[in-house]
């Protein structure tokens, strides 16, 4: 193996490692940090929704307004964490697409100098 061959196998695989990483750390990061913000999310909504319920029936009108707000919320937020995930897959996905296109050019721009 030429010494230009070994450079060049050095080059690829380093190219991949840092192609896995940027592709997968990352994200995987993100989504723990999702997922957590998510259950902390979800034992917190029980406490909400157990404390609305608490609220008596013969309770003032601002009582269950304030119940029915803070169930309204908890939708939202459920909503707003539901579309954080759905934007870091769409990123995810875009990260993709432009990785492949990047490989397609390298190994296309490679075919290209062979040729000649």
């Amino acid at each position: 193996m030429s010494y230009k061959n070994i450079l060049a196998t050095i080059r690829y695989w380093d190219n991949m490692t840092a192609k896995w990483l940027m592709r997968h750390f990352y994200f995987m990061f993100f989504q723990i940090i999702l997922v957590a913000i998510f259950l902390v999310w979800f034992v917190n909504m029980f406490n909400v929704i157990d404390s609305s319920y608490q609220v008596p029936e013969t309770g003032t009108a601002t009582e269950h307004i304030l119940a029915a707000q803070s169930i309204n919320m908890t939708i939202v937020v459920l909503l707003i964490l539901l579309n954080s995930f759905w934007l870091l897959f769409i990123f995810s996905g875009i990260q993709r697409i432009g990785n492949l296109l990047k490989d397609i050019t390298y190994h296309l721009s490679r075919l290209r100098v062979r040729e000649k």
